[in-house]
């Protein structure tokens, strides 16, 4: 279990910078994991609260809502972020 900490904080961290708050400027990457993940403010991250955005993670990847995520719905999950990326890439170049 230890091994999977760092890996999971590391997977978090693109999230966290994404999903802060508006007008929120972390100042180092612990302001950054406390804002993101201290979702009830009192100043610690819960083994619930850091669980909370990879367990969303998983139940969005569970397309039939089976408890288990099949080679089909990472499949799926891949494709649909490839599609994102390249809507991303054409708007920044002004569909070139």
């Amino acid at each position: 279990m230890k091994k999977l900490i760092i890996p999971s904080i590391l997977a978090l961290l693109p999230a966290m910078a994404v999903a802060l708050p508006p007008g929120a400027s972390p100042t180092s990457m612990s302001d950054a994991f406390m804002q993101q993940l201290d979702s009830n403010k009192d100043g610690a991250v819960s083994k619930a609260e850091f669980l909370a955005p990879q367990e969303k993670q998983f139940a969005d990847m569970d397309a039939n809502k089976d408890g288990a995520v099949d080679r089909a719905e990472i499949e799926a999950v891949e494709k649909s972020m490839r599609e994102q990326m390249q809507k991303m890439r054409k708007h920044s170049t002004g569909n070139r």
